[in-house]
């Protein structure tokens, strides 16, 4: 059993409740003697986060260790292969420690300081060899609680006194006689202990600055580019004691001051944003260790002279997933929505999906549930998912309840949440089946189904038996912020939708009795939505594109044709824009599908004027942003579904629920009459799936390459279906 002879141990300090200025991160050390061996393995947790040295080299190049997680519930702990760090005789292992999500000390909107489990920052360690444990964290090792790191808080930022570092510290000989001794930790976190089998936070890209601006005395505006979630790259050489602040930001504004909206209000106590660096008259290389941001501008303050551009690099660190998809056509428009969809995507993998890499960094649920099926179509993102989950578990009440981001220090339980972000819960085990064939998720997450669906009946009103709470159509593009289509209507849609979830996962465990009971709760439903919000000509009571596009999406129609011309005529009505927010918008552009008509999402997606993403483009976005309003986060994926319909309609690519994992592929490219040619690619868990096609005229070419041992139908204009049963690469000519 791992850590069962280990201890948590931590600094010999005060715990300091409140906020302070100074916020250090520990640093702690141990000599231990090896027998002759042939294997070692590391087993560690660091909490907030622990970075890991043996004989002065770094275990591994993962960032950010150990996962948030509600570590009053679930400890993330991770194992490495050590034995190339080790050797006969004396060793040395160092661990430096930092805050993380573990231990925020200042108030921010959403109260992680008031979180049960702070405390100091502590590790916990095992050392196996040849299978035996060896050595594991105990009092006999040394802790400095003062170390070069004076100040670290993972949503603000970290303090660096180079004239305190030694880069000797971890190596064998550094002198520690004057450390004091680490203590046992007399208020363990309680969590369960869990090996983290995701892919770790990496460096996984650098973006050298691009231009240099004085913007005042000693003051300089770095443009690396691109906007990243990351840190600064850092190399200076100044005189001992010169400080140089580094803030960033997102935008500037038209003097090159940094444009920071509004995201002071949520930081009323710590600096936002802002790093320090205290030099030590060497030549040094700096990047921040515990904490990460979201920008593309970096502001210097303090510099002896004017900087030249290689002394600042963006260093863009994120969960070291892999993309899986390729796409490109002939609108230049949609590439580049798609190229910055992948970078926001990016951008916001930090052992969960976040909402911003700026403001929050959290966990938010209705982003996620929201860009599940596009970050499944473009990512290696199943075991970032799986990790996840366990989180929504522990996140999850005995009543049921959930709250707004997941893992949550307390906060998100009375607003932020409702079935537009519980929905996460069946969203995810439910398209990871879809695209793996893989039900372990839906079969273990039968019983938080239930008990959730219990709370969502117990919070119907009494007089109309719908359900009202929660978020609604989510950041539309209303002047006044708020949803065209009411709470009530959405949380009975996807009522409707986690019960036919639950009933699969029901149905997939081999529980024919409470898949039934699903079921009749489903005709229920039905029923009752239709009741409410289906008037006699057919067409949806609620004459909004959310609401109409919801309808058409999840089926709850009898006869589309009233219907697809509520939804036409709202388009039209409309020049081609969408009026919905995040949860009518995604199912948009699939309803429109649905009713023979991708060149009207085409034409929504494109659009100039406002609201729209063209807009964004043309005001210089890198990546994806949170509202069509301006004065947001600038990095979001929330409105990145639209890069999962190019791939299933542009390209074509479908799996589908009948034979889940692409075992049976529906490719049904739409050519739109605005394209003269698309390609696409993606990397499927039954192969490499291609598709490329070229108009000429009225005819199309189209070229599908299919891995063996799969079936794929084709399915092309005026009915014509093709069956591929042989893998490898097929022509097809149409005429339109």
């Amino acid at each position: 059993m791992v850590f069962e002879l280990a201890r948590f141990i931590k600094p010999d300090i005060p715990f300091v409740h409140g906020y302070a200025d100074t916020n250090p991160a520990p640093q702690f050390r141990r000599r231990f003697t090896l027998p002759a061996f042939t294997k070692a393995t590391l087993s560690v947790c660091g909490l907030g986060y622990g970075y890991y040295w043996l004989n002065g080299q770094p275990v591994s190049q993962d960032k950010l260790t150990a996962p948030v997680g509600d570590y009053q519930k679930t400890l993330w702990y991770n194992v490495y292969d050590v034995t190339g760090l080790l050797r006969q005789g004396e060793n040395i292992v160092a661990v430096w420690c930092g805050n993380g999500f573990f231990n925020e000390t200042f108030k921010t909107s959403w109260n992680h300081n008031l979180a049960a489990w702070r405390d100091n920052p502590k590790i916990i360690l095992q050392l196996d060899i040849d299978g035996v444990v060896n050595m594991v964290s105990d009092d006999s090792w040394k802790c400095q609680p003062a170390s070069a790191i004076t100040y670290n808080q993972l949503r603000s930022g970290e303090h660096f006194d180079a004239r305190f570092f030694d880069p000797a510290w971890c190596s064998l000989n550094y002198d520690d006689t004057g450390w004091p001794q680490a203590v046992l930790d007399n208020r363990p976190p309680g969590g369960t202990f869990r090996l983290c089998l995701c892919e770790p936070m990496r460096e996984c890209a650098e973006f050298p600055a691009q231009k240099v601006i004085q913007t005042g005395d000693n003051r300089y505006l770095f443009d690396i580019g691109q906007n990243i979630s990351g840190y600064i790259r850092l190399k200076v050489r100044q005189n001992a004691g010169d400080v140089i602040t580094i803030r960033y930001a997102e935008q500037v504004n038209d003097d090159n001051s940094l444009k920071l909206n509004n995201m002071f209000s949520h930081y009323p106590q710590s600096p936002f944003m802002t790093d320090r660096f205290i030099c030590n008259g060497n030549e040094f290389t700096w990047s921040p260790m515990f904490v990460y941001h979201g920008f593309r501008y970096i502001e210097l303050e303090g510099t002896a002279q004017p900087p030249p551009l290689e002394m600042v690099t963006g260093i863009f660190m994120h969960q070291d997933i892999k993309p899986i998809s390729t796409f490109a056509c002939s609108d230049p428009v949609l590439n580049q929505l798609f190229r910055i969809g992948q970078m926001a995507t990016l951008s916001n993998l930090a052992y969960m999906p976040t909402d911003c890499p700026t403001r929050e960094k959290l966990g938010w649920a209705n982003d996620a549930q929201a860009s599940t099926e596009q970050m499944l179509t473009n990512f290696t993102i199943v075991r970032l998912f799986e990790k996840w989950m366990v989180d929504i578990y522990d996140a999850m009440r005995d009543n049921g309840a959930l709250p707004g981001i997941i893992p949550t220090g307390g906060w998100g339980y009375e607003w932020g949440n409702g079935p537009v972000s519980d929905g996460v819960l069946f969203e995810i085990p439910h398209k990871v089946y879809l695209f793996t064939g893989d039900a372990h998720l839906l079969k273990e997450s039968l019983p938080y189904f239930m008990r959730y669906l219990d709370y969502l009946k117990g919070q119907a009103d009494l007089q109309d038996s719908l359900v009202g709470f929660g978020l609604d159509d989510w950041a539309p593009p209303t002047a006044d912020f708020k949803s065209r289509t009411p709470a009530k209507f959405i949380n009975t849609v996807l009522h409707i939708k986690f019960l036919r979830i639950a009933k699969l996962a029901a149905d997939l465990s081999g529980n024919p009795e409470q898949a039934a009971a699903f079921q009749a709760e489903v005709d229920r439903l039905i029923a009752l939505f239709s009741w409410h919000y289906i008037k006699a000509n057919g067409t949806c009571a609620v004459d909004e594109q959310c609401s109409v596009a919801m309808t058409i999406f999840h089926g709850l129609y009898t006869d589309l044709e009233p219907l697809k011309c509520q939804l036409m005529r709202l388009v039209e009505d409309a020049d081609f824009h969408h009026t919905c927010g995040m949860v009518g918008l995604r199912r948009l552009y699939y309803a429109l599908n649905t009713c023979g008509l991708p060149e009207y999402a085409y034409r929504i997606i494109t659009a100039e004027g406002y609201p729209g993403y063209r807009l964004w483009l043309e005001d210089g976005a890198t990546t994806l942003w949170e509202t069509w309003q301006p004065g947001a986060s600038k990095n979001h994926h929330m409105y990145s579904d639209f890069m999962s319909w190019l791939m299933k309609t542009i390209v074509g690519i479908n799996p589908t629920f009948d034979s889940p994992g692409f075992a049976t592929t529906i490719i049904s490219p739409a050519f739109i009459p605005q394209l003269e040619w698309a390609e696409g690619s993606e990397d499927t868990v039954a192969g490499r799936i291609a598709v490329s096609w070229r108009r000429v005229m009225s005819v199309v070419n189209l070229q599908v390459l299919v891995p063996d041992g799969i079936a794929a139908e084709v399915r092309l204009p005026a009915g014509r279906v093709e069956m591929l049963t042989d893998g490898g690469t097929h022509m097809f000519q149409v005429t339109l």
